[in-house]
């Protein structure tokens, strides 16, 4: 029995410490009642806030980040994406958030062998960016994403606390849509989460 337990502590890293169904039902009110130490929030874009790779910020996406910002939280945008679509995603969101990470911000200049994606999440490097920026130590952070082996991992190993989303649009990276996701629904119940999209709560809810 204590073996089982054990088989299953790696579970912890990716478990998430709260759960909502969908990024534009997150409010200010929210967050100080279940995470009342928490003063900032990053999110991840693709399947979070927007469609995967959208073109756009909608005007109520790009409001309701600006609203959780004007009530006091420094807004973060940590997100994998590279090349072109990192410099997309600095000009849709800088006008509207704190500070902008893609894997190329966390670059060590100084590096005779530059790799961004070693930066990548599952790595912390964006989050504990952003921390830097903010000045405010892990603990004060939630980290808002719709992957468990990215967000939430990366949240873990960054020490901050995670919220699961469930994937917003009907689009997705490949590899994910076919190798992560159908992982994700085999360990949602071991983990305690919404199994179907129907059964996320519409309120920020810790997961128990």
């Amino acid at each position: 029995m204590a073996r089982n337990g054990s088989g299953r502590l790696w579970l912890r890293h990716i478990r998430p410490d709260f759960v909502i169904d969908a990024v534009a039902h997150l409010t200010a009110e929210d967050v100080r009642r279940v995470a009342p130490d928490a003063t900032a929030l990053c999110f991840d874009i693709d399947g979070t806030v927007t469609d995967y790779h959208a073109p756009a910020v909608t005007e109520a996406e790009a409001s309701h980040l600006a609203t959780l910002r004007e009530a006091g939280y420094q807004i973060f945008v940590v997100s994998n994406c590279y090349g072109q679509r990192a410099r997309e995603v600095h000009r849709l969101f800088e006008p509207y958030v704190t500070g902008v990470f893609t894997p190329e911000d966390c670059v060590d200049p100084a590096d005779p062998k530059p790799n961004p994606r070693k930066h990548g999440k599952p790595a912390p490097d964006m989050i504990l960016a952003a921390t830097a920026r903010a000045q405010i130590p892990p603990d004060h952070v939630v980290m808002v994403g719709d992957q468990l082996f990215k967000d939430v991992l990366s949240a873990r190993r960054a020490g901050v606390r995670a919220l699961l989303v469930p994937r917003l649009g009907p689009s997705d990276h490949n590899g994910v849509r076919y190798l992560q996701r159908p992982v994700e629904r085999v360990l949602r119940p071991l983990l305690g989460l919404p199994a179907g999209k129907r059964s996320w709560p519409h309120t920020l809810t810790p997961v128990p």
